[in-house]
Protein backbone atom coordinates (compact mmCIF):
# COMPACT_ATOMS: atom_id res chain seq x y z
CA UNK A 1 0.00 0.00 0.00
CA UNK A 2 1.43 3.43 -0.85
CA UNK A 3 2.70 5.45 2.11
CA UNK A 4 0.10 8.23 1.75
CA UNK A 5 -2.71 5.67 1.83
CA UNK A 6 -1.23 4.06 4.96
CA UNK A 7 -1.00 7.47 6.60
CA UNK A 8 -4.62 8.29 5.74
CA UNK A 9 -5.80 4.92 7.13
CA UNK A 10 -3.82 5.33 10.36
CA UNK A 11 -4.84 8.98 10.74
CA UNK A 12 -8.48 7.98 10.23
CA UNK A 13 -8.33 5.13 12.78
CA UNK A 14 -6.74 7.41 15.38
CA UNK A 15 -9.21 10.11 14.41
CA UNK A 16 -12.14 7.79 15.12
CA UNK A 17 -10.75 7.12 18.60
CA UNK A 18 -10.13 10.84 19.18
CA UNK A 19 -13.66 11.64 17.98
CA UNK A 20 -15.11 9.11 20.43
CA UNK A 21 -13.17 10.81 23.23
CA UNK A 22 -14.28 14.23 21.96
CA UNK A 23 -17.93 13.19 21.60
CA UNK A 24 -18.04 11.49 25.00
CA UNK A 25 -16.54 14.51 26.72
CA UNK A 26 -18.83 16.89 24.77
CA UNK A 27 -22.04 15.19 25.87
CA UNK A 28 -20.80 14.73 29.42
CA UNK A 29 -19.81 18.39 29.68
CA UNK A 30 -23.07 19.59 28.10
CA UNK A 31 -24.81 18.00 31.06
CA UNK A 32 -22.34 19.19 33.71
CA UNK A 33 -21.67 22.80 32.71
CA UNK A 34 -24.40 25.31 33.62
CA UNK A 35 -26.28 26.73 30.61
CA UNK A 36 -24.54 30.10 30.97
CA UNK A 37 -21.12 29.62 32.53
CA UNK A 38 -20.25 32.67 34.64
CA UNK A 39 -23.39 34.30 33.23
CA UNK A 40 -22.12 34.80 29.68
CA UNK A 41 -20.52 31.85 27.89
CA UNK A 42 -22.95 29.35 26.35
CA UNK A 43 -22.25 25.86 27.64
CA UNK A 44 -22.12 24.46 24.08
CA UNK A 45 -19.00 26.49 23.25
CA UNK A 46 -17.28 25.73 26.54
CA UNK A 47 -18.12 22.03 26.31
CA UNK A 48 -16.97 21.85 22.68
CA UNK A 49 -13.69 23.63 23.47
CA UNK A 50 -12.82 21.31 26.36
CA UNK A 51 -13.90 18.16 24.53
CA UNK A 52 -11.88 19.15 21.47
CA UNK A 53 -8.76 19.51 23.64
CA UNK A 54 -9.35 16.03 25.06
CA UNK A 55 -9.48 14.59 21.54
CA UNK A 56 -6.40 16.61 20.59
CA UNK A 57 -4.30 14.98 23.28
CA UNK A 58 -5.21 11.54 21.93
CA UNK A 59 -4.48 12.44 18.33
CA UNK A 60 -1.06 14.01 18.98
CA UNK A 61 0.28 11.11 20.98
CA UNK A 62 -0.95 8.34 18.71
CA UNK A 63 -0.37 10.06 15.36
CA UNK A 64 3.15 11.07 16.35
CA UNK A 65 4.09 7.49 17.16
CA UNK A 66 2.05 5.45 14.69
CA UNK A 67 1.10 7.57 11.66
CA UNK A 68 4.22 9.72 11.42
CA UNK A 69 6.59 7.27 13.22
CA UNK A 70 8.32 9.83 15.42
CA UNK A 71 9.75 8.81 18.78
CA UNK A 72 11.93 11.84 19.39
CA UNK A 73 10.90 14.88 21.37
CA UNK A 74 10.72 18.04 19.30
CA UNK A 75 9.55 21.26 20.88
CA UNK A 76 9.36 22.89 17.43
CA UNK A 77 7.07 20.12 16.18
CA UNK A 78 4.96 20.34 19.32
CA UNK A 79 4.67 24.12 18.89
CA UNK A 80 3.52 23.67 15.29
CA UNK A 81 1.02 21.02 16.39
CA UNK A 82 -0.36 23.27 19.13
CA UNK A 83 -0.62 26.18 16.66
CA UNK A 84 -2.42 23.98 14.13
CA UNK A 85 -4.82 22.67 16.75
CA UNK A 86 -5.41 26.12 18.25
CA UNK A 87 -6.56 27.28 14.82
CA UNK A 88 -8.47 24.04 14.36
CA UNK A 89 -10.15 24.53 17.75
CA UNK A 90 -11.38 27.98 16.76
CA UNK A 91 -12.67 26.64 13.45
CA UNK A 92 -14.20 23.56 15.10
CA UNK A 93 -16.13 25.62 17.65
CA UNK A 94 -17.16 28.12 14.95
CA UNK A 95 -18.48 25.38 12.65
CA UNK A 96 -20.24 23.66 15.58
CA UNK A 97 -21.85 26.94 16.70
CA UNK A 98 -22.81 27.91 13.15
CA UNK A 99 -24.43 24.56 12.52
CA UNK A 100 -26.35 24.76 15.81
CA UNK A 101 -27.55 28.26 14.87
CA UNK A 102 -28.71 27.05 11.46
CA UNK A 103 -30.33 23.91 12.85
CA UNK A 104 -32.18 25.82 15.58
CA UNK A 105 -33.26 28.88 13.60
CA UNK A 106 -34.38 27.78 10.18
CA UNK A 107 -37.97 26.58 9.98
CA UNK A 108 -37.34 24.07 7.18
CA UNK A 109 -34.97 22.03 9.37
CA UNK A 110 -36.12 22.90 12.88
CA UNK A 111 -37.72 19.47 13.34
CA UNK A 112 -34.54 17.66 12.32
CA UNK A 113 -33.50 15.26 15.11
CA UNK A 114 -30.01 15.00 16.58
CA UNK A 115 -29.07 18.66 16.06
CA UNK A 116 -26.08 18.49 18.43
CA UNK A 117 -24.79 15.33 16.78
CA UNK A 118 -25.12 16.84 13.29
CA UNK A 119 -23.27 19.97 14.40
CA UNK A 120 -20.59 17.86 16.09
CA UNK A 121 -20.02 15.70 13.00
CA UNK A 122 -19.89 18.75 10.72
CA UNK A 123 -17.28 20.44 12.92
CA UNK A 124 -15.30 17.23 13.29
CA UNK A 125 -15.23 16.50 9.55
CA UNK A 126 -14.02 20.00 8.77
CA UNK A 127 -11.31 19.80 11.44
CA UNK A 128 -10.18 16.32 10.37
CA UNK A 129 -9.42 17.40 6.82
CA UNK A 130 -7.67 20.56 8.00
CA UNK A 131 -5.63 18.63 10.60
CA UNK A 132 -4.46 15.92 8.20
CA UNK A 133 -3.28 18.50 5.68
CA UNK A 134 -1.64 20.56 8.43
CA UNK A 135 0.15 17.58 9.96
CA UNK A 136 1.23 16.09 6.63
CA UNK A 137 2.49 19.26 5.02
CA UNK A 138 3.49 21.47 7.96
CA UNK A 139 3.94 19.75 11.34
CA UNK A 140 5.66 16.65 9.95
CA UNK A 141 6.66 18.16 6.58
CA UNK A 142 9.31 16.22 4.69
CA UNK A 143 9.82 13.77 7.53
CA UNK A 144 7.83 10.86 6.04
Amino acid sequence: MPELKKQVVKFTAIGVLAVLVDLSCYYLLLNLIPEKLFGFAPNESVAKSISFLCGMSVTYSLNKLWTWKKKDKSSARMAKFVALYAFSLVMNVAVNSSMLFLLHHFADIIDLPYKYFIAFISATGFSAVMNFIGQKFWVFKGEN
